[in-house]
């Protein structure tokens, strides 16, 4: 009977332990709400990026990924950013050392859900992704297929 209640006090625990992350988002929640962001664009791909503050003095950290794109298509990047955490996420692509597009205009400090992207060229692209201020953060790139052109 003793060995009963103390496995109900561990099941217990283990229950109570985890409730602060039972109400998350998680990675794939954050998936499917940029699908629908995506709109009528065919899914490819998604990248999952969780990054920590940056410490006073410290370069602000970023998730780095390449892909291959292909010559005269139509992408879309779609950027989601998780509410659990206070951290907007700033995408940008490259293609070598040029900047291709990104959803924050440092200008006038608008961020935009999605970025479109025809491709010239085929070849190997660079995606950064960062958080604005450099505050912790979690987010999903969506990269969809929109057209041939």
């Amino acid at each position: 009977m003793r060995n009963i209640y103390i496995i109900f006090a561990l099941f217990a625990l283990i229950l109570l332990g985890n409730s602060n992350k039972l109400f998350a988002q998680s990675g794939q929640e954050l998936v499917d709400i940029c699908g629908m962001v995506a709109g009528d664009a065919t899914y490819l791909k998604d990248f999952q990026i969780k990054l920590e503050a940056a410490k006073a003095g410290e370069e602000q950290l970023k998730g780095r990924y390449s892909i291959v794109l292909s010559k005269s298509t139509k992408y879309r990047f779609s950027v989601c950013s998780s509410n659990d955490f206070p951290g907007e996420a700033v995408l940008q692509i490259y293609d070598a050392n040029r900047l291709m597009g990104t959803n924050h205009m440092v200008a006038t400090g608008t961020t935009y859900p999605f970025v479109d992207l025809k491709c010239s060229t085929t070849g190997v692209y660079h995606i950064f992704v960062s958080f604005k201020e450099g505050k912790q953060g979690m987010a999903v790139v969506l990269l969809s297929f929109v057209e041939r052109f």
